[in-house]
């Protein structure tokens, strides 16, 4: 008889675990979409299989009077043409760096840079409008750099670091690159803009 009573009340009190376990559940599930914000844009797919379908609209250049517009491929490398008058074009080459890609609250942050066929390879930092999948903004980085690494600022934000080397004022650009740099920057209006950390020492 005790045994069965004791039975009992294990039965209740593991089902009443069992609720309590599934409330905190799903109380963790909301909490975690709240902090995301009301402002947050769910991709329709994983990050990866997002990437290949963006559009890059070129910085600087373009095309018969028009922005020059391109889809990123599987391969993350292409290319393409711009003008360098009314009659004629030039080709050059791309690189999505696809290894250095973050992804926030509206926009996906990565690197691309651009060969404009002659020795020089420009880097830049660009955003891409989570909704749209297209560029909105990018900032130069400079030539020929080498890219360290790229991450947000704070989870579920639209503000990123980047680390990269750089070259030394005034020195060759034959030379490598050497100077380490971090730098900040933010989405504020449709515009990747630059802010400053004061570092305490």
């Amino acid at each position: 008889m005790l045994s069965q009573v004791i039975h009992q009340i294990f039965q209740v009190l593991k089902r009443t675990y069992l609720v309590f376990l599934l409330v905190f559940v799903v109380i963790l599930i909301c909490g975690c979409d709240q902090k995301r914000g009301e402002d947050y844009v769910k991709l329709d797919a994983p990050l990866e299989e997002v990437l290949p379908k963006i559009t890059l609209v070129v910085p600087e250049e373009k095309l018969k009077n028009q922005p020059i517009e391109i889809t990123v491929n599987s391969t993350y490398v292409g290319k393409g043409e711009y003008s360098i008058d009314e009659d004629n074009t030039h080709g050059f080459q791309y690189i999505f760096h696809n290894k250095h890609v973050v992804e926030g609250n509206k926009y996906i942050f990565t690197v691309v840079s651009y060969n404009w066929g002659g020795s020089g390879t420009f880097y830049y930092l660009t955003a891409i409008d989570k909704v749209t999948l297209k560029s909105v903004d990018e900032v130069f980085l400079g030539d020929r750099v080498e890219i360290q690494k790229i991450s947000l600022e704070k989870p579920n934000s639209d503000t990123v670091t980047i680390n990269y080397v750089d070259r030394k004022s005034g020195t060759a650009m034959t030379e490598k690159s050497d100077k380490p740099e971090e730098k900040h920057y933010g989405m504020h209006n449709g515009e990747l803009n630059q802010y400053w950390i004061e570092k305490v020492e």
